[in-house]
């Protein structure tokens, strides 16, 4: 089988969605799926920016604009040339830029080529309105559309009135995992990072962006120091101008908060030293202005590690969130609660180990040859 992925993004960008697509277009190829990878011009063709080796059937080809209606002809003349089987678009990714012609491309490529057409949204129930006004052109041209979690795969059932057939729950994986073998202990960890043995060190994993809360982090970092807690706060990010206004003011709130000394920012790292940074922690701090959920490719690294995760929970969590048993939620934008939980983790040893086993436990469902599975189970239905 052959299979042309189109994602307007595709690492080296940094956008979640072209990881997914990145580790997908992996494991798939591991499983004998040869996979053609559409993305936009300047993309760097490396197997190395998909993690695959030579010997893998994995194909980049960097050839779409930010416009894909107009890439129709290319897309499917290419689908043709290559005799691919189906075509697989990654919905939505920052590089479409609120498009509306991504809307009309698969109604386009089900006329052109007549070959199936799988979309997955990665954003359905929490997104802006206008996405689902795009998306639902989409999912009216696909053979079978993905949701990425329950509450997605609900929605597109109720609102878009989709046959249950056409609506398929296949969740996202964590952006990295823990390697076969342990690269160090916990102790050489930290002296890597150059923890003391008395400090809490606090992970922070994903992009500096205004909906991951990081002011209250900040405060509630805060307050936990000036309680006498040690603690040191590992920012596994990138953290610099590439962040734009909001990436400074965050800069400017940690000296302001007299946090400098209290903050280890990493930058952006390899998978082996991002592994020795998870190892190091205690646990880790992912806010969410939308509350926790599994479409957090960050929440579910996190876990793959074992890490007890604090956040915020807003309404009913979703389904396989459990407070207090995988993870530990506090009221949305409610900081003092927030500090509350991180001074209980921080000296309840036995609450760290329960989450930590929970975390792994969850993180069991989301591992990327499960999700290859799933994907091929349902290509084979439509091809």
């Amino acid at each position: 089988m052959k299979v042309c992925m189109i994602c307007g993004s595709y690492p080296p960008a940094k956008c979640g969605i072209g990881d997914h697509a990145a580790r997908l277009a992996e494991h798939l190829a591991q499983n004998g799926v040869a996979v053609d990878v559409l993305t936009c011009h300047g993309t760097p063709v490396t197997g190395e920016r998909c993690g695959r080796t030579p010997s893998e059937p994995v194909n980049l080809f960097p050839l779409l604009s930010s416009a894909p209606a107009l890439d129709a002809a290319k897309i499917a003349l290419h689908v043709a040339e290559h005799r691919c089987n189906l075509v697989h678009l990654q919905f939505p990714t920052w590089a479409y830029r609120r498009s509306v012609s991504i809307s009309l491309l698969p109604p386009l490529l089900r006329l052109i080529t007549r070959v199936p057409c799988v979309a997955t949204f990665h954003e359905v129930v929490r997104s802006h309105p206008v996405n689902r006004i795009r998306l639902t052109p989409i999912a009216y041209a696909s053979s079978a559309v993905i949701g990425t979690t329950d509450e997605d795969c609900r929605w597109l059932r109720e609102h878009l009135h989709l046959h249950r057939r056409r609506v398929v729950h296949i969740p996202i994986g964590p952006c990295m995992e823990p390697p076969g073998d342990e690269l160090s202990d916990h102790a050489q960890c930290r002296r890597h990072l150059g923890l003391t043995d008395d400090e809490v060190a606090i992970c922070y994993f994903g992009f500096i962006l205004r909906n991951k809360m990081l002011e209250d982090l900040l405060a509630a970092v805060r307050n936990v120091i000036e309680s006498g807690t040690p603690v040191r706060l590992v920012l596994m990010t990138g953290f610099d101008r590439t962040e734009g206004s909001y990436g400074a003011r965050i800069r400017a709130q940690v000296a302001r908060m007299g946090l400098t000394d209290r903050v280890i920012q990493t930058g952006y790292v390899s998978p082996a030293e991002a592994s020795r940074c998870f190892r190091a922690c205690d646990f880790a701090t992912l806010l969410f202005r939308d509350g926790a959920s599994f479409r957090r490719s960050s929440l579910l690294t996190a876990m793959a590690y074992g890490l007890p995760v604090l956040s915020y929970g807003r309404g009913e969590p979703p389904v396989g969130i459990s407070d207090g048993e995988n993870i530990l939620l506090s009221p949305m934008g409610n900081v003092p609660a927030l500090t509350d939980n991180m001074l209980r983790i921080s000296h309840d040893p036995d609450l760290r180990m329960r989450l930590s086993h929970g975390a792994l436990e969850t993180a069991r469902r989301f591992s990327w040859p499960s999700i290859a599975r799933q994907t091929i189970e349902l290509y084979h239905t439509l091809c």
